[in-house]
C-alpha cells in the first residue's frame, strides 16, 4: 500500500467506533478523557458512544494504540483445514464481525421413518469486514477415513475443516451463497429452498443494502 492509500485508509470512518470507545469507558475512561485524548469534543464521542457518528482511524489513533490489540481480539475468529490426503493443515484468522453463521443437518431416522438425531453436517459463516469486503467460510465436519466417523470435541469450532472464500461486493456475496444452496445444498431441501431468504434478512438486519427488494417504507 502507497504512503497516499494509507493516508486515505486513515481518514476512512472507523467501523468499530463504538466498540473501541466501550473498550475505553470500561476501562474508567470518562468522555471528557477520551475527547481531549483524541482531540475533539466530548458531544462527538457522545456521538460515537452512541454509534450515531463514526470516527477516522487518525481520530481514533490514540485509542488504537492502547486498545487496538483487544479490539482486534474481539472482532476475529480461527478456524482450520485438513487435507485427507496429506494430512496437512492450515490455520486461518479472519477479522470482522460475523454477521451470519448456520448450520445445516443430516436427519438421521430410524426403520419407521421417526427422527433420532440431527447430525450438523455443514456450516457456513460470513464475516463483514468493510463495507464491501466479506470473507465466506464454507465448513464440512471432519471425518475420519476409512470408518468416516465424525470428529467429535467440545469446543465447537474445531471439528470444522473450512474454506475461506473472498468476495467484494455485496452482489458478488449474494450470489454466491445463492449458488452454495443450488449446488451443495442438494440434499438439504428445506436449508437449500431458505438460505437465499436467511443471507437477505442477515445483510439487511445488520444495516447493508440488498438489490431487488422490494420495500414498504414507513412514512415517517
Amino acid at each position: 500500500m502507497s504512503a497516499e492509500e494509507k493516508q486515505k485508509a486513515r481518514k476512512k470512518p472507523f467501523k468499530w467506533t463504538r466498540e473501541l470507545i466501550k473498550l475505553a469507558l470500561n476501562d474508567g475512561w470518562t468522555q471528557q478523557e477520551i475527547a481531549g485524548k483524541c482531540r475533539t469534543y466530548q458531544s462527538v464521542v457522545s456521538e460515537w458512544k452512541n454509534g450515531s457518528k463514526l470516527g477516522t482511524e487518525q481520530q481514533l489513533k490514540p485509542l488504537l494504540d492502547i486498545y487496538g490489540h483487544r479490539l482486534r481480539r474481539n472482532t476475529f475468529k480461527v478456524y482450520w483445514s485438513i487435507d485427507y490426503e496429506t494430512q496437512a493443515k492450515t490455520f486461518y484468522k479472519v477479522e470482522g464481525k460475523v454477521i451470519f453463521s448456520h448450520a445445516f443437518f443430516d436427519l438421521a431416522r430410524d426403520p419407521e421413518g421417526r427422527l433420532r438425531k440431527k447430525i450438523p453436517q455443514l456450516k457456513l459463516a460470513i464475516h463483514h469486514q468493510s463495507t464491501n469486503k466479506f470473507v465466506i467460510v464454507l465448513q464440512e465436519r471432519i471425518h475420519f477415513n476409512p470408518s468416516n466417523y465424525l470428529l467429535e470435541h467440545s469446543i465447537e469450532d474445531a471439528i470444522w475443516t473450512s474454506q475461506i472464500v473472498r468476495k467484494d461486493t455485496i452482489q458478488d456475496l449474494i450470489n454466491s451463497v445463492d449458488h452454495y444452496a443450488e449446488n451443495t445444498l442438494k440434499d438439504h431441501f428445506s436449508d437449500a429452498l431458505t438460505l437465499p431468504f436467511l443471507i437477505r434478512q442477515a445483510l439487511l438486519n445488520h444495516g447493508l443494502p440488498v438489490e431487488g427488494i422490494v420495500e414498504f417504507p414507513a412514512p415517517w
